[in-house]
């Protein structure tokens, strides 16, 4: 029987201990523990909504849900309390009314939220009445009183909005607890007369971030004469619908200025990019990392026929604007002003429209590459800067129409690219008018006006179908036209003054071209046949220059000048070669003759002061022949 008792009891402490139940041995204790069997806790479906709320907003420490006839105050992600509004419309005083101390606190025309704040469907915020909302935060996002407007609508008229951490009295820096203010999917978010500052999270490697201002897939609203300071980004438009941005500035971002990322509808008048981080403003599609989580969809492009006007940049850390993967994007009367990278960057867009575009001091002022095609520049206007259009290899189908180039100090225009054409351009005081870079093919300058600068129109070696329509060159210092392009055309047009008007170093066509007052005219060093036909050439110095090896065919042309010929040139038809015409000679003996002038002078000068007498003396005169006898 004893045996039997201590087997019953062996065996009761290994199922106890199997099945963690813990036994007792002090006094009063019992030897086995009854077994307490812990169930999940099961949520109504309303506390697991709200749950999700406080989870996807960053689990702030307080919380609060405005609904169209209460308020919710979550505590830690569950609520502590609820409070009848008696409306779904309510202004920031009402709500301070109904939140416990320390959540909302007005004093003296500013407002200090310590809660997040979650609009309902149906549901109204105003913010007005207070010269600052101050909306707290610091390291964590437990911390951040950001404003989501759910499916309700947030308005902010004339105050200062601006983050507040408590531990220091001072603006939240960039950091993951910094608010921000959010136009959720139905939402709507108007702000006018206002300026938000300090808002915004940084991107890291879990986390996109968030601008100062979202507005998120399906909301709408507007920004009227509203300026964002200091944000991590300024504004973000994720697929929203018909936003309105008038009289905006965004300026000082760590990021972007404003994004604009798959949104339809969006209305711009007066704004204003300045002195943000990376670009003034970012037009681009819906990339893979911003769509919803799990998505397996492929990205989703932007809006086709985008409308961008009334834009202007200042001193951005890269571009003033930029357009990636745009379909039919109008950019119409953007001005851009010293940004680090450059005014206007094109890629990876097609049938883009760019009319009435400035560029001042821009390191490039419109850059157009990576797959860019059919893109048309209108009444474009670069002044100053490095470069005032470079298209990259990658680009095919460019027109240049009715544009201006002045003081660009490398090139007015670079192109790389294909198929290109420009017409009525004029580039000015440039170091280069028109380079034609490697890789280059089917590029066509019609009625291009070269006025001063170093050199004219470029053609790098490797490039194919350069043709120089009607130019009219006007004293350029160097060369007018220097091609190392196989088959080149140069076709009617005037050149200037300048030391060489065109240099040639592969075979081209010359036709119909007028050249005066330059010290060379046609100067060639090819190895392939040269042939100039109907040209005019009456130059100071030299008509043709053919060096050794080079041949060159003169076909009924005119050449006037000291030297019309040398080397070897061959001759066909009519051909007038001569001196340069009296007028010209004439222009050419006035500066001998003050040269004579002066050195007569400074021979005067020097008798003189070795005491030698300067003066002029009479011939002597011879007597009269004596007459005859």
């Amino acid at each position: 029987m004893t045996r039997v008792c201590m087997s019953i009891l062996l065996v009761t402490f290994v199922v106890a201990a199997f099945l963690g139940i813990g036994t007792g041995t002090a006094a009063g204790t019992p030897l086995l523990a009854p077994i307490a069997w812990s169930a999940p806790v099961q949520l109504a479906p309303e506390d697991q909504r709200i749950r999700k709320q406080w989870e996807d907003r960053g689990r702030p420490n307080k919380m609060v849900i405005v609904r169209d006839t209460r308020i919710d105050a979550v505590t830690d992600g569950q609520v502590s309390q609820r409070v009848p509004s008696g409306s779904a419309a309510l202004s920031l005083a009402a709500l301070d009314r109904m939140l416990a101390p320390g959540w909302l606190t007005i004093t003296d025309g500013t407002a200090e939220l310590g809660a997040t704040i979650v609009l309902t469907r149906g549901t109204a915020l105003d913010v007005s009445g207070v010269r600052t909302l101050r909306l707290t935060g610091g390291d964590s996002t437990t911390q951040t009183a950001s404003i989501y407007t759910g499916g309700g609508r947030l308005s902010l008229s004339g105050v200062t909005v601006t983050s507040f951490d408590p531990a220091t009295g001072n603006p939240v820096p960039l950091a993951p607890g910094r608010p921000s203010i959010v136009a959720a999917a139905g939402g709507r978010l108007e702000v006018t007369d206002s300026t938000i500052s300090d808002l915004g999270t940084p991107a890291n490697e879990v986390d996109n971030g968030r601008p100062a201002v979202a507005f998120n897939p399906a909301s709408s609203g507007s920004l009227v004469r509203t300026t964002l300071q200091r944000s991590s980004t300024g504004v973000e438009l994720s697929r929203s619908d018909g936003v309105r941005l008038e009289g905006v500035t965004v300026t000082e971002s760590t990021g972007d200025g404003i994004v604009f990322r798959g949104d339809s509808g969006t209305t711009m008048t007066e704004v204003h990019a300045e002195r943000n981080g990376r670009n003034g403003l970012l037009f681009t599609m819906l990339s893979a990392d911003r769509r919803p989580a799990g998505s397996t969809s492929r990205p989703v492009a932007s809006v086709t026929g985008r409308r961008i006007t009334g834009v202007s940049t200042k001193g951005n850390g890269e571009y003033g604007m930029v357009l990636v993967g745009q379909q039919g994007a109008h950019v119409i009367g953007v001005a851009t002003t010293a940004d680090k990278a450059g005014g206007l960057r094109v890629s990876r867009s097609n049938d883009t429209l760019i009319a009435g575009f400035t560029a001042t001091d821009q390191p490039v002022g419109l850059f157009t590459h990576i797959n860019t095609t059919n893109t048309v520049l209108e009444g474009v206007r670069t002044t100053g800067g490095r470069r005032g259009v470079v298209a990259e290899k990658s680009t095919q189908g460019l027109t240049i129409t009715d544009s201006t180039f002045h003081g660009a100090r490398v090139a007015g225009i670079s192109v790389g690219g294909q198929d290109v054409q420009l017409t009525g351009v004029r580039v000015s005081d440039s170091g280069t008018g028109v380079r034609i870079e490697r890789g280059a093919r089917t590029i066509t300058l019609t009625g291009l006006t070269l006025v001063g600068g170093h050199h004219g129109v470029v053609a790098t070696p490797n490039t194919s179908g350069v043709v120089v329509q009607d130019l009219v060159a006007e004293h350029v210092a160097a060369d007018a036209v220097r091609t190392f392009s196989p088959d080149t055309r140069i076709i009617g047009g005037r050149i200037t003054g300048g030391a060489t008007a065109i240099d040639v170093a592969a075979a081209a066509t010359i036709s119909g071209i007028t050249i005066s007052q330059a010290r060379e005219g046609i100067r060639t060093r090819s190895t392939q046949p040269v042939h100039a036909h109907n040209i005019d050439v009456t130059t100071s110095s030299l008509g043709i220059n053919a060096a050794p090896g080079s041949p060159f065919t003169l076909t009924a042309s005119r050449v006037h000048a000291l030297e019309s010929v040398r080397g070897q040139v061959g001759q066909h038809g009519i051909n007038e070669l001569s001196l340069p015409p009296l007028n010209l000679l004439g222009a050419i003996g006035v500066p001998l003759i003050l040269l004579a002038f002066v050195l007569e002078q400074v021979h005067v000068r020097r008798l003189r002061r070795a005491g030698a007498d300067t003066r002029r003396r009479p011939p002597p005169a011879y007597p009269p022949p004596t007459p005859k006898q």
